[in-house]
């Protein structure tokens, strides 16, 4: 019975996917270099009228869904909760290493979210405030990370895999010993619990998906979605 609970979360997971801090150690994973989307934080504050919440990571740009990692282009992106788009315009700034940065949110019509994304390099914070602007009003909210402490970095998520799944790894590599797919990596917590959506993607209409223990590296769960 656990084993389906696990299975049912991660279901329920990765269907809102249409797709911590860096760990210091020395690059020897060559499961690295073909990450191509990753988040590694998120964060959550509210006011009296809002909620906003937050995830920091990259994604290579142009985006393209062909085996190869491209320029990565690293965000903050922002969504604001319960909250229509309406004629006021909402805008969001914050400070960091001595820049200011702002942007404004619109209507996704992909994830049919209230959004706006802040390109920042070395975004480092748990903590940070930021002033969200609307129709002659500003609101100080401050947002707080809520990866739990202990959640394994997204590098110690790849040594495991490299480590225990060979099989699994390849699969997705060439006869000259070349890993053929590209890596989506995002961070998920769920009741306080740290989890990686791990997925393989090899341009060719196959994407394995993988839920991994966010703090012991354990694979929960891996399915083959297309």
């Amino acid at each position: 019975m656990k084993k389906v609970r696990f299975f049912a979360l991660f279901l329920c997971l990765i269907s809102s996917i249409p797709f911590v801090v860096f760990s210091g150690c020395s690059k020897t994973n060559p499961l690295y270099d073909y990450v191509s989307e990753l988040r590694l934080n998120l964060y959550q504050g509210s006011c009296e009228d809002f909620t906003l919440k937050a995830g920091y990571g990259f994604r290579e740009n142009p985006y393209h869904n062909d085996g190869e990692v491209s320029k990565k282009v690293y965000q903050l992106t922002f969504r604001l909760l319960n909250k229509d788009i309406d004629d006021i315009t909402y805008t969001l700034k914050l400070n960091f290493n001595s820049q200011t940065y702002s942007g404004t949110f619109a209507l996704d019509p992909i994830s049919n979210a209230v959004t706006t994304k802040i390109e920042v390099e070395n975004f480092d914070l748990n903590e940070f405030t930021v002033t969200l602007s609307y129709g002659g009003t500003e609101k100080e909210i401050i947002m707080t990370s809520l990866l739990p402490q202990g959640t394994i970095t997204y590098q110690t998520a790849l040594d495991k895999l490299h480590r225990n799944e060979t099989a699994l790894i390849n699969a997705f590599t060439d006869q000259n010993g070349k890993f053929t797919a590209e890596i989506y990596m995002r961070i998920i917590v769920k009741e306080q619990k740290p989890y990686w959506y791990i997925g393989f993607a090899n341009g060719n209409d196959r994407l394995k998906a993988m839920l991994m223990d966010g703090f012991t590296g354990e694979l929960l769960a891996v399915r083959e979605v297309f």
